[in-house]
């Protein structure tokens, strides 16, 4: 832009040789008349020119001050970058009442009063805001960058609260769900936050989970959950199901696929007690193998019509069905999905972890991940029903079954009311020497069980792998076997074991209780339990599944924290 000296400059330079030609023609005008006239025009044209150059620097002005009020007006309403922003966290101590057993009157409050001083210490720390609501609830709001590094570390947060005491013999355990992004919006944090902390609390406590509008990631959960189920929550549960059997018409119960004894024993239980509410039931069976086909020739026999395939059953499914899903929550490991959009109503009945897919339109959802098997959780059920159901020794016997065969024999995942679910069982007629007739093996699987192990290896000095390439009509059964015997190596950690499977490669885990096997499962699709899990590799072969398996355990040892989950793997 010119400067306001050079533009009067131009103008008094343009009118004095204007002026100074038309005096000059208008004096040799008697001489020159021509040269007068082009002096005149001449004149005109320097200013019309004057004009059209004052008015292309206006605009030029104002064209320059449009663009820079443009950016400015960039910089500031420009976004700021995510870690600029804020996250909401909701955390919540996962069970007082069972950390207060066997302390005195006066050290419960002084143990709530150092886990309040340990978390606003850690708030401060972060620069959040935290506030209190109730007894073991609290929110926290923090800047979006400290969220992140508290991922990259793994919430040692976890690990700290267990350390408080003042009293308890039991760990104090906190669960965080906290939401991210969402475009800053408060509600979308709420939501994205209490979904984390639901997720999180299904999934047994003591652990954090994150998410944003897209994805889910899960940290700790090193411990298993153990005792964190109240009767009171087994009583409702029971209530809710009464009200569900009363409204259906037709009741069909529905496990994973590859149906197994926990999944049979359980199917029964539920429908001998939809059966005493006067209603017509189908349990889905498919591609059973093993040792499970005696149970399932008795039940065929005793209940003739009740068991079919899920394509003919579906048939009948319809708004007043009632589908029961039991020992799986999510939606592509169920038995014979298609049945999931035609029932009118769902229901959950669970075990394990909850993963991040779950079946977002149930009905009725009851997720233990402290009980030990679905065959536990049905019994209690039962029990708890309005009606009083009264169940043959053949259910009992299969509920019994499931129950054994997920505690390995009441080794693992088992608590006080795991006992007295077997008792109550026992009474009802469950006949052990049945049961253990049912999980007797032939020579052939017990020939392949040894060839499984014959190529066992031993990794990072804690994990042993064992696989093997022929395929076997009962190696689902054979592999689980196998990785229950190697953890009885000195050393081992955890046990996984590989055969092949239609369509791709199977994975059978197992934990003497130090590592969690379903975090290690999860990150190659699976899931299950703290110490039994499983996961299914579609399209892979041996070898491939191999080097994937080999990969999740070095990546879950170097990063103990946590892992991304859910819709990100």
């Amino acid at each position: 832009m010119e400067s306001k000296f050079y533009r009067n400059y131009k103008r008094l330079f343009f009118i004095g040789t204007g002026a100074l030609l038309a005096f000059t023609s208008l004096a040799l005008a008697s001489y020159y008349l021509m040269l007068g006239i082009f002096g005149f025009l001449l004149t005109v044209g320097a200013m019309y020119g004057l004009a059209y150059l004052d008015k292309k620097e206006d605009a030029a002005r104002e064209r320059e001050m449009r663009e820079e009020l443009a950016h400015c007006e960039e910089e500031l309403f420009a976004a700021p970058p995510p870690e600029a922003g804020l996250a909401l966290a909701l955390l919540q101590v996962d069970d007082y009442d069972e950390v207060f057993q066997g302390m005195i009157e006066e050290q419960r409050p002084l143990l709530v009063a150092e886990v309040d001083k340990l978390l606003r210490e850690w708030a401060r720390s972060l620069k959040a805001y935290l506030r209190k609501d109730g007894r073991d609830r609290y929110l926290l709001l923090l800047p979006a960058r400290e969220l992140a590094s508290l991922e990259e570390r793994g919430f040692p947060i976890l690990d700290r609260i267990r350390e408080v005491k003042a009293g308890n013999t039991l760990p104090v355990t906190l669960s965080i769900g906290a939401g991210k992004g969402g475009g800053g919006d408060p509600g979308a944090l709420g939501q994205l936050a209490q979904q984390a902390l639901d997720l999180a609390l299904a999934r047994g406590g003591d652990q954090a989970v994150v998410k944003d509008p897209d994805h889910t990631w899960f940290y700790g959960g090193r411990t298993e959950a153990v005792g964190r189920r109240s009767q009171v929550r087994a009583r409702l549960a029971a209530t809710e199901l009464d009200g569900l059997f009363r409204q259906c018409g037709l009741v069909v119960v529905m496990g994973h696929a590859c149906i197994d004894f926990d999944v049979l024993g359980a199917a029964l239980g539920l429908a001998e007690a939809a059966q005493h509410y006067g209603k017509e039931v189908r349990v889905v069976v498919d591609h059973p193998g093993g040792t499970i086909e005696r149970l399932l020739e008795a039940v065929a026999g005793k209940h003739p019509g009740l068991l079919g395939k899920g394509k003919e059953i579906g048939e009948k499914v319809g708004s007043h069905t009632l589908l029961l899903l039991v020992d799986v929550h999510r939606p592509e490991m169920v038995a014979y999905p298609p049945l999931l959009s035609r029932a009118g109503y769902i229901g959950v009945i669970d075990h394990h972890r909850r993963g991040a897919e779950f079946l977002e339109r149930a009905n009725f959802a009851y997720l233990e991940p402290g009980a030990s098997s679905a065959s536990e959780l049905v019994g209690e059920l039962i029990r708890y029903l309005p009606e009083e159901v009264t169940l043959s020794p053949l259910t009992a016997t299969a509920l019994l079954a499931g129950l054994i065969v997920d505690t390995k024999q009441f080794t693992f995942a088992t608590s006080a009311r795991t006992f007295q679910a077997a008792a109550l069982l026992r009474e009802a007629g469950a006949d052990p020497a049945v049961i253990r007739s049912l999980f007797r093996s032939g020579l052939p699987a017990l020939l392949y069980r040894a060839q499984l192990l014959e190529n066992a290896e031993i990794l990072e000095g804690r994990y042993a792998l064992a696989w093997h390439e022929q395929e076997f009509p009962e190696a689902q059964v054979a592999a689980a076997r196998a990785a229950e015997t190697l953890l009885e190596v000195e050393g081992v950690a955890a046990s996984f074991v590989l055969y092949p499977a239609p369509g791709g490669t199977a994975i059978s885990a197992r934990s003497a209780g130090e590592v969690n096997v379903h975090r290690i499962m999860e990150m190659l699709g699976g899931g299950g339990h703290f110490t039994v899990a499983g996961a299914y590799l579609a399209g892979s072969d041996l070898r491939s599944a191999r080097t994937r398996l080999v990969e999740a355990l070095r990546a879950a040892g170097e990063n103990a924290g946590g892992e991304a989950g859910g819709e990100k793997p």
